[in-house]
């Protein structure tokens, strides 16, 4: 902002980069750190994995266009806001509004607008999957961060959406403050003495090209079957529903449907209630490693048929842990 109205000092534009750089390494770093976390490749394979392991020019490179496309996005959307700002904040405040309003009605609209988190409290599940939602998508819109592609967030075709029109969006309104420029002498007069119209447009344009190529250059490296993740209409439900029919595991079932909230796998409650009354009494004779006091105050009363078992499963501890996560609806976002 500094640098748009007259302070062009080489400190400045240092600061500026500097900034941006840091916010894009950042948002990087979640993205790369996670696909590469063996946790996470292990629960979802079909998203985790962009980044090849196995060839380093390759991670590198995935790498590298991760961060650069990350910084483009950060700079073309900031550019945009702060030109628009000093043209007219009444347009870019509209624009944001209706920005985060769609993305919010089209949540609403395919019955994917609250958070996943098992918070049962409605007045609090509602205020943070509000809050949540409009995060995630501020997040999306200045860094790209491509976790935010994933199911339970923003999902991939509206993040590739939003990756692909932030670069015209910031032509637009640097085009309206160069016409704005034109017709206010004395701002013309100050852009002049610092640069030219040619040199912003030419900066504006450059970050678009660069990011639209970083980024057909990114989906060409990645292998393929990871591409259609940037495709993706999937919502919560359908993606909890998917990975509870499509694994065996006992582990991977409990965690994708007793870790989110009820309403992710509403569709199949009828199923879950059967496959958890069938495993119930063979993890409590087996003792499972991972099937532990947290995972047993996960299982709602209603789902246990054999009231023995129930009362085998609430236990002193375990239901010390039940009351802790009602006293604190923020602590069901620690089970993930």
């Amino acid at each position: 902002m500094a640098i748009v109205n007259g302070d062009y000092s080489s400190f400045a534009i240092l600061s500026l980069v500097s900034s941006i750089l840091t916010a894009a390494f950042i948002s990087a770093s979640i993205t790369i750190e996670k696909d590469i976390d063996e946790e996470s490749r292990f629960h979802t394979p079909e998203f985790y994995g962009l980044v090849n392991l196995k060839s380093v020019p390759k991670k590198c490179a995935v790498c590298a266009l991760v961060l650069v496309i990350a910084a483009c996005q950060l700079a073309s959307k900031a550019v945009s806001v702060a030109l628009s700002n000093i043209e007219n904040r009444t347009i870019l405040v509209t624009y944001l509004s209706v920005d985060v309003g769609i993305a919010l009605a089209l949540k609403v609209m395919r019955g994917d607008f609250f958070y996943w988190p098992p918070i049962e409290s409605f007045p609090v599940r509602f205020g943070i999957s509000f809050l949540a939602r409009i995060v995630v998508k501020v997040i999306t819109d200045f860094t790209a961060c491509m976790q935010m592609r994933h199911p339970l967030e923003l999902g991939g075709a509206y993040f590739t959406a939003v990756l692909l029109t932030t670069p015209f969006v910031s032509l637009y309104f640097g085009s309206r403050y160069l016409s704005y420029v034109e017709d206010d002498e004395e701002a013309k007069a100050t852009l002049s003495s610092i640069y030219s119209s040619e040199q912003i447009y030419g900066v504006l344009v450059t970050l678009a090209g660069v990011q639209m190529c970083s980024f057909a250059t990114f989906l060409y490296i990645i292998p393929s079957q990871y591409r259609q993740t940037f495709l993706s209409t999937e919502t919560a439900t359908q993606f909890t529903c998917r990975k509870f029919k499509s694994t065996s595991d006992d582990h991977l079932k409990m965690t994708f449907t007793f870790c989110g909230h009820q309403s992710t796998y509403a569709p199949i409650k009828e199923e879950v209630k059967d496959w958890i009354n069938e495993r119930l009494p063979v993890w409590l004779a087996e003792k499972p490693e991972w099937f532990d006091d947290s995972f047993k105050a996960m299982i709602l009363d209603e789902y246990v048929e054999d009231k023995a078992i129930l009362k085998k499963i609430r236990t002193k501890d375990i239901m010390a842990i039940r009351s802790a996560r009602r006293r604190s609806s923020l602590g069901a976002l620690q089970i993930s």
